[in-house]
């Protein structure tokens, strides 16, 4: 029998999205090309021009906006480390909430609560012993 917290549940039951395939800069540039009739050559140095602008002025600090994509930013905790940031344009929330045409694992969790998870947990590990956010526990 193990005890599991209920963040660790819904850690692992939790809907995710699947990742599909990784695109880089020159699959975007070979894109772009073909869109818009733009030389191969000329898309993929507009490329990688326009990503090193974008990291010059974020090593600066400043906060780049890019149109309908979105923002990148940089921060840092508190032993300065640090960290860049993205934050989508509603353009782009909107079209993936309205069309978003990829996968999910466990899409049948949406939806619970804490109750929810733990005993979907609690039918798949009917031996473990789940324990709430308040200190109380569940079990089968």
């Amino acid at each position: 029998m193990a005890e599991v917290r209920i963040i660790s549940v819904i850690s692992k039951l939790r809907p995710k999205v699947v990742r599909g395939r990784t695109v880089d800069l020159d699959a975007l540039a070979e894109e772009i090309a073909e869109q818009s009739g733009f030389d191969l050559g000329d898309a993929r140095d507009f490329a990688y021009k326009f990503a090193t602008a974008m990291v010059r002025h974020l090593k600066v600090g400043d906060y780049v906006k890019v149109g309908e994509i979105g923002s990148f930013y940089v921060s840092c905790d508190r032993n300065k480390k640090l960290k860049v940031s993205y934050r989508a344009s509603n353009v782009i929330r909107d079209e993936l909430a309205t069309d978003f045409q990829g996968k999910f694992t466990n899409g049948e969790n949406a939806g619970l609560d804490d109750e929810g998870y733990a005993a979907k947990w609690l039918e798949l590990h009917p031996e473990d012993t789940v324990i709430m956010r308040d200190g109380s526990t569940r079990t089968a």
